[in-house]
């Protein structure tokens, strides 16, 4: 009887101690267009990225009226009257992971099977740097939304860098936050590196004619006209975006720059529905796949 009483208080503690390890995550889900996310809990803080809906992001601490977000590569701080909280306990949320990985596994199996149709991985050891246009006091253009073109360039070549080093390539980012960085030192860093490829990342502007839409392709040197090619071609064929061409322009980046030399006008932002596909993981990954099958056909 004492070792039936004894096994049900182990039993027992066990349960009400499982319980008490139920913990309740929070994500902030965004509710404001372009919310300013900044260094620290206060209007006095830098800005250092903002954030749009539906994106939800999870809540790493809270201070008055602020949050401190998780936003992958850093952190940041946003305004309660911009975002709503949901919460989930961690079961839950181990369900929701297990679930999530399950679909991104089939999909993950379909697209590598259809991407590696084409790819060799000739891009193994290759040094990249990405440059993302503007930053800091140089928002570049602004979009229909408001939202900065320099906030963009360095979204985008944030999940360029993840893709291209997933298949093995050295990539090297010029700015890594919202930071002013003078053109010759973009160039500078790319020449020093001797970089195999120098990738100058932009979105374009007509607000005088907002249905203007599509992706431009910029080379200077000669010798880097069949690299414009492979790429703008594979950035095309992978989001199904306007094609306005390749082109041999004198750009600053391009002119002073030893490397072989792209500037990538991603579409335009001045063009609302464009603007709004610019902004989506889906587009980044279509666009970062099409970047990567055209630089593994200029290194075979």
């Amino acid at each position: 009887m004492k070792r039936k009483i004894f096994f049900l208080t182990i039993i027992s503690f066990v349960f009400i101690f499982s319980i008490s390890l139920l913990i309740y995550a929070k994500d902030a889900q965004i509710e404001g267009e372009n919310l300013n996310v900044r260094s620290g809990p206060g209007t006095d803080y830098d800005i250092i990225t903002s954030v749009n809906p539906p994106e939800q992001y999870p809540v790493l601490e809270e201070s008055g009226e602020w949050a401190k977000i998780d936003l992958g590569d850093h952190q940041g701080w946003i305004h309660q009257d911009y975002f709503s909280i949901t919460e989930e306990s961690e079961s839950q949320n181990d369900d929701k992971k297990m679930e999530e990985e399950n679909e991104r596994s089939s999909d993950s199996v379909a697209n590598s099977t259809e991407t590696h149709k084409q790819l060799d991985n000739s891009i193994a050891g290759k040094k990249i740097v990405l440059d993302p246009g503007h930053g800091g006091r140089d928002v570049g253009a602004i979009g229909a939304s408001g939202g900065f073109e320099s906030d963009y360039t360095l979204k985008t070549a944030q999940v360029l860098r993840e893709k291209l080093e997933e298949h093995g390539a050295d990539v090297y980012l010029t700015r890594n936050n919202n930071q002013y960085v003078p053109l010759t030192s973009r160039t500078t860093h790319t020449n020093l590196l001797r970089a195999d490829v120098y990738l100058s990342i932009h979105y374009n502007s007509t607000p005088e004619l907002p249905e203007v839409q599509g992706i431009d392709t910029y080379y200077l040197s000669e010798r880097d006209q069949q690299l414009a090619e492979y790429v703008h071609g594979g950035i095309i064929n992978e989001t199904d975006m306007h094609d306005r061409g390749i082109e041999q322009r004198d750009l600053h980046v391009l002119r002073v720059n030893h490397r072989p030399s792209l500037l990538l006008e991603l579409g335009f932002i001045s063009n609302e529905t464009e603007e709004k596909k610019i902004q989506s993981r889906a587009f980044l990954e279509a666009m970062s796949r099409g970047v990567l099958i055209g630089l593994e056909q200029y290194f075979r």
